[in-house]
């Protein structure tokens, strides 16, 4: 099935690519792409809702003398396409000139790994109607026996997709993806001893179906998240240590991520400009994008713009080491291209587990979760609302919330100060929990 579907999207690519070379295209970067995705929620121990989509189309960027423009089509019928084509190449040639939207340079396009990264699951096609509900509904059951009678509304979801893509480049690019996805999430909002209801979440998922975990994981997950929350009040302004649990480090390092952006950098907004091979954090931060761990979930032989996928040094000791700048940017910045997007981002571990590191702390705060906020990509700045716990002599004493952390990004990952054990397994960011000292938490 996955064969005739590559080569159904070859042949559209292939034609939109020379149909657009012919209408006066200097440059024509073509993806084709099909997918399917289906999911099942429960609640209250029935379907809630059933849905299943699949959804075909193609996305082509012109070049045309010095002028550039994307546009997208869900037809992929020949005189449809051909259509399609005629009147994008129109709208390519009423752009604006801009000498630097060209095609990568073909030289890196070379060297792409001939690796199988496990990405698809032949297994999907035999994954029935039925096992979905079942999946779902062992959730919602698992996640009520674990909550008790404080469980006021439980939404349990199973979904799985895959998905499949042919891209070609008129300067020499070709390539395939594959991929499959296979998730399970619940939500549920328990009563607190006061008009509250907190809510808590629990998620697992995995390129095959066989190591996804069994409902009772993700129903443990959210009732101990869940519970946690119970009894949460504030507590009084002051600095200390956090220990940020892996499940929602994601939530901070994305910033980095975005003012790494070669984008940011152009525009000047970016408080990562100039740190390039300089110390910026404590030397326990040291990340490598990794794009060839197996089944990992951003996992790749190329990027979107055909670069071929490379392992790259983010951060090393502390010391800023890459950027990642797409062609388009680097032109502009007269910088080396390295990649626009990133992959797997893999920290090195230390030897401790989240309880180890919370054993370690007097007090201070474990934040489960933010809660709004913003930040400041220019300037590092940011203020993020959280909700914890309280530790004290080494254990967890009592739920906080309703709180806020505030402080600049340039000075927060100095005092990083601690790397756990526990990377996180469910998406593309493998970063365990992490103790930051000096923390300001505002509250009462």
């Amino acid at each position: 099935m996955k064969n005739t579907a590559m080569k159904d999207l070859k042949t559209a690519a292939v034609r939109a690519m020379e149909k657009a070379t012919k209408l006066g295209a200097s440059g024509v970067r073509v993806l084709a792409s099909r997918s399917r995705n289906c999911s099942v929620t429960y609640r209250d121990a029935r379907p809630e809702k059933v849905q299943e989509a699949s959804r075909v189309g193609l996305s082509l960027h012109l070049y045309i003398d010095g002028r550039y423009t994307t546009c997208s089509t869900c037809d992929l019928r020949p005189a449809a396409l051909d259509r399609f084509l005629e009147s994008s190449v129109a709208m390519c040639r009423a752009m604006a000139v801009d000498a630097d939207r060209r095609l990568p340079e073909p030289e890196l396009y070379a060297g792409r790994r001939d690796k199988d990264l496990s990405l698809f699951d032949e297994s999907i096609d035999a994954v029935e109607p039925a096992d979905r509900h079942a999946y779902a509904k062992a959730v919602e059951a698992a996640t009520k026996e674990a909550i008790g009678k404080r469980a006021i509304s439980i939404e349990a979801t199973y979904s799985d997709s895959s998905s499949a893509a042919y891209q070609i480049h008129s300067n020499g690019f070709e390539g395939e993806r594959l991929g499959t996805y296979f998730g399970g999430y619940v939500r549920a909002a328990l009563q607190d001893d006061d008009e509250r209801r907190p809510s808590g979440g629990g998620r697992a998922a995995a390129r095959y179906r066989v190591d996804l975990p069994a409902p009772e994981v993700v129903a443990t997950e959210a009732a101990e998240d869940g519970m946690s929350q119970l009894g949460a009040t504030k507590i009084e302004s002051a600095r200390m240590p956090m220990i940020l649990d892996n499940r929602a480090v994601g939530g901070l390092l994305r910033f980095l991520l975005q003012a790494s952006q070669a984008r940011q950098l152009q525009q000047k907004a970016s408080f990562l400009a100039d740190s390039k091979d300089k110390e910026f954090g404590s030397p326990l931060l040291h990340i490598t994008d990794d794009p060839f761990i197996k089944r990992g979930f951003g996992s790749r032989l190329f990027d979107g713009e055909g670069i071929a996928a490379q392992a790259m040094p983010f951060f090393e000791e502390g010391i800023l080491r890459n950027y990642y700048i797409g062609t388009y940017y680097g032109r502009k910045l007269d910088m080396a291209p390295t990649t626009g997007e990133s992959s797997n981002l893999v920290m090195r571990l230390g030897d401790k587990s989240l309880d180890g590191l919370i054993a370690d702390v007097d007090r201070g705060i474990l934040v489960r979760g933010f809660l709004g906020g913003n930040g400041n990509s220019t300037t590092g700045d940011f203020s993020l609302g959280i909700h914890g716990t309280l530790i004290e002599n080494g254990r967890p004493a009592r739920a906080v919330s309703a709180m806020n952390i505030a402080g600049n990004h340039t000075e927060l990952w100095k005092n990083l100060t601690a790397v756990g054990n526990d990377p996180y397994p469910y998406g593309s960011m493998r970063i365990p929990s992490l103790r930051f000292d000096d923390v300001q938490f505002s509250g009462v």
